[in-house]
């Protein structure tokens, strides 16, 4: 538990400044404000933690908003005098939580700030339940030492339980088979299965018996709670939406010529079209499925950008025209979805213990 109270003290010591920092400017095209950032050296704190969290507080301060974007790693780190990995971590981990994101060739923006915000208050309401919570455990006679030890115990059989277990991502396309990398946080495998297979085949309804719970699309859960009636598992519906970035790099597409939709299915296709039209975005759209090489060579140098399922990315990349954009299309579960998953998962396993 030393990890979380050296975090907890984190904005205050990397806010602190004096004599011995030492302080770097950048110009980022962020408008007048820069990029000042200010490293101590002395106080044990990693560097990439200290980066990461002064980025984090210009973003809910309102320095830098949705769209800003940051160094290159190689700028931010020469710089600073660290090494470019230590700039590397703070951006991907940052970025893994939603409040960065990186464009290939272009660099990386500030994604959402109304997310962060969010996320900020979340924090500050998480923080004041644990300081009810030690005050009670100091009324009831225990030490501050004691309280922290009791957290740090429970955290970590937590997360030993939630690394055992195994949920199964139900989903209506082969798009989605390889798409399951979501942001659970809990250690948590998640396994695809293909509704077309669970309703052709009894043997793969029974390879979810062994399963602690089952998550699929809001439009298919009374389907696969009438194929899956007979097993124990919890089955969970949620709301699948595409990733902001995908919508934003689409929208930014200059129009004039049809964009290619290569996908393995009509149903991907479908879930795409709509999610476009959803976010007022109606280009002209060539819709390919599973074409031959021949077919992708023939068609793509038509189109003035393709968007692609990701499984299909290396598939296509081989003869993708110079210079094509090529804008693979990521479908996750939306933040209520996330919340409903991690809370439904620490209810089942408080059950089982």
């Amino acid at each position: 538990m030393r990890e979380w109270r050296s975090n907890n003290m984190l904005i205050g010591l990397v806010n602190h400044t004096n004599k011995d920092h030492c302080k770097h400017r950048i110009e980022t095209g962020m408008g007048k404000k820069g990029f000042l950032v200010d490293l101590n050296r002395q106080n044990g704190i990693p560097y990439y933690i200290q980066l990461k969290e002064q980025i984090r507080r210009r973003i809910t301060q309102g320095v830098w908003t949705a769209g800003a974007k940051l160094p290159t790693e190689r700028e931010l780190a020469e710089s600073l005098a660290v090494s470019r990995n230590t700039v590397s971590q703070a951006y991907k981990e940052l970025e893994s939580e939603g409040i960065l994101s990186s464009v290939r060739g272009r660099g990386t923006f500030v994604a959402d700030t109304l997310l962060i915000m969010q996320r900020e208050g979340r924090k500050e309401k998480v923080l004041r339940i644990v300081d009810l919570a030690m005050e009670e455990a100091v009324g009831l006679g225990f030490s501050i030492d004691d309280f922290v030890s009791f957290v740090h115990v429970r955290g970590m059989e937590k997360k030993d339980l939630l690394s055992r277990m195994k949920v199964a991502f139900i989903v209506s396309n082969p798009e989605q088979l390889s798409d399951v990398n979501w942001n659970l946080g809990l250690g948590v495998r998640l396994l695809p299965f293909l509704l077309s297979e669970l309703q052709e085949s009894p043997r793969a309804q029974e390879r979810l018996a062994g399963m602690d719970m089952a998550v699929t699309g809001v439009n298919h859960l009374t389907e696969v709670k009438t194929l899956l009636e007979k097993l124990p598992t919890p089955i969970l519906g949620i709301s699948l939406q595409p990733k902001l970035e995908t919508i934003v790099r689409i929208a930014k597409l200059t129009m004039g010529r049809n964009l290619a939709l290569v996908c393995e299915s009509n149903q991907f296709a479908e879930k795409v079209i709509a999610a476009l039209t959803q976010a007022g975005i109606h280009p002209a759209i060539k819709t390919l499925i599973q074409p031959s090489e021949a077919n992708l060579r023939e068609e793509l140098p038509r189109c003035g950008a393709v968007i692609l399922a990701p499984k299909l990315r290396l598939r296509v990349g081989k003869v993708l025209p110079e210079n094509m954009e090529c804008i693979e299309f990521h479908f996750e579960p939306d933040a209520g979805s996330l919340n409903l998953i991690r809370g439904a998962l620490l209810e089942i396993k408080g059950e089982k213990t």
